[in-house]
């Protein structure tokens, strides 16, 4: 089983995750509002999207994605976990 780890440190199970993106979002950082890009799990309604980790860089943020994906379509039991920088 795989599980993949969130920011705020849950675990979830890659049986309940529909897909993974990358959004943009808006985040005061320092009393200033910056553009930042977060990569997301989708769960299953009512869940909300969970994210996985929050990026300056929309390069980082698509890297780490595809770091998810082929750590996925390499393992068979194990806990798949992406930095993050903010």
């Amino acid at each position: 089983m795989i599980y993949v780890k969130t920011r705020s440190g849950r675990y979830l199970s890659l049986n309940h995750i529909i897909g993974f993106a990358v959004e943009t979002e808006k985040m005061e950082i320092d009393g200033k509002n910056v553009m930042v890009f977060e990569v997301i799990a989708y769960l299953p309604q009512p869940l909300y999207p969970a994210i996985l980790g929050i990026y300056k860089k929309e390069e980082d943020a698509y890297k780490y994605l595809d770091q998810i994906i082929e750590n996925i379509l390499k393992s068979e039991n194990s806990i798949i976990q992406i930095p993050t920088e903010l």
